[in-house]
């Protein structure tokens, strides 16, 4: 059966009934990633996201309260002035005195012009009301992105990855397609920083991550998992596919090596892919590719290797 989340949600409520444990938000959050697989969010970002999300909600709601005050206030000042204005027209209708006429016309002149200036002053009022609103989804946009990227080299980082590998992985188990996954890890990366410093080292990953980006696709997606580790998703992709993506880096990578006074730093990588299996969790998966990665590493880097 496809792991959705309400699938492990009636599993995970059986289980609680099964321990004879209560159904608190600690104990349901455990047993939710304990079931499913998925790695488990860091705490201090969710409630640091929860405290800015929050804000911004209070933000929106207060705005949207600003808009249904305007728009009332309008409709009744509307409402008031329309009425006065309907008023003098039928008095200027039933009326024979050229002066009245005169006064009358004066006042519906006004009156017409107070209307204008209403609407137009809560035009301006609603134009800021949306600038307003527009600011806040921009500043939204920006910031789920940066809370999903890693900050040196722009790919996502391990919070992205989640995001991503359970929407892949839905989606794949959903129209029966492929998923593959391919673990990088940079060949003895230690020795780059111990030779030209962290500096040099952080130009290095960041050269690195933009030589992945430049062979994928754009529905493929690049993460810095940790340290000098990347992960591949590869959506509609098997392990063929993905090592002949791989092997067009190898050659990437060793024909652009990174400049750096003068000298060329080389790297090289090792990789592990796996396809998704039937069933399979993104910790399963990611877990496999990662074992094919060791793999790699004991045939003595500088290579790939398939899992099982």
């Amino acid at each position: 059966m496809t792991q959705t989340p309400n699938v492990i949600g009636i599993a995970v409520m059986q289980r609680l009934r099964e321990l004879g444990e209560p159904a608190t938000p600690e104990n349901y959050e455990r047993l939710y990633y304990d079931i499913s697989g998925l790695p488990r969010p860091d705490k201090v970002a969710l409630s640091q996201d929860a405290g800015y999300y929050a804000d911004l909600l209070a933000m929106v709601r207060a705005t949207v309260q600003e808009v249904a005050d305007k728009t009332a206030n309008l409709a009744d000042e509307l409402g008031e002035k329309n009425k006065g204005l309907t008023e003098n027209v039928y008095t200027l209708r039933a009326s024979r005195d050229k002066q009245e006429i005169l006064r009358l016309l004066s006042t519906v002149v006004m009156q017409a012009g107070g209307i204008q200036t209403t609407v137009e002053s809560s035009q301006r009022d609603l134009q800021e009301t949306r600038h307003s609103l527009s600011a806040m989804q921009a500043e939204l946009a920006e910031t789920r992105q940066l809370l999903n990227e890693d900050a040196l080299t722009g790919a996502l980082n391990r919070r992205g990855l989640d995001q991503t590998l359970s929407r892949e992985i839905a989606r794949a188990q959903r129209s029966g397609g492929k998923l593959c996954v391919a673990m990088l890890d940079l060949d003895l990366f230690k020795l780059v920083n111990d030779e030209y410093g962290h500096e040099v080292g952080d130009q290095v990953l960041v050269h690195f991550s933009g030589l992945v980006k430049s062979v994928l696709r754009k529905s493929d997606a690049l993460v810095r998992y940790g340290g000098e580790e990347f992960a591949m998703v590869l959506p509609d992709t098997d392990s063929r596919g993905a090592m002949f993506v791989l092997g067009r880096l190898q050659q990437v990578v060793k024909k652009s090596p990174l400049l750096h006074e003068g000298h060329e730093v080389t790297t090289t990588f090792s990789a592990g892919v796996a396809d998704l299996l039937s069933e399979e969790s993104g910790h399963a998966l990611l877990r496999r590719a990662d074992d094919a990665l060791y793999e790699a590493k004991r045939a003595g880097r500088d290579c790939i290797r398939t899992a099982a």
